[in-house]
């Protein structure tokens, strides 16, 4: 089960993240799902379709490598590496046009073949430090 799970997570990652295909979004996930970004409250599923499809304004290039996976039953974890230019507002600062890269870290519970939920730490001061936010 965990090798399905975990292409689950790749298909999920590949598609809405790097295609921003929210047809995916509501195929991969579940009616009840929860993205849980760290030190934000939890957002579900029509605010995590409101806050990609913000994202691919500031950043329309954005594009996930995944580095790592480890699953198990009902969980998949993931190690990954984002790049993208700053091409359009970003949490108040104006685009800058510079090219970032961010990693992180996300798991992913699994329920009747669905993503449920998403819960993601990534290295959001370095992201700030690369736009010139600080």
């Amino acid at each position: 089960m965990s090798d399905a799970e975990a292409q689950l997570v790749t298909t999920y990652l590949e598609a809405v993240w790097n295609e921003a295909d929210p047809n995916a979004f509501e195929a991969l996930t579940s009616p009840d799902f929860a993205y849980h970004l760290a030190g934000q409250p939890p957002r579900d599923g029509a605010a995590t379709l409101e806050f990609l499809r913000d994202l691919r304004i500031a950043f329309p290039d954005w594009h996930v490598e995944i580095r790592n996976v480890v699953a198990s039953e009902g969980s998949v974890a993931i190690r990954w590496s984002g790049s993208a230019t700053h091409e359009g507002p970003f949490h108040g600062i104006e685009p800058t046009g510079r090219r970032i890269e961010v990693s992180g870290i996300s798991l992913y519970t699994i329920e009747n073949g669905r993503i449920a939920a998403e819960w993601e730490q990534m290295d959001s001061l370095g992201l700030l430090h690369q736009l010139g936010g600080l």
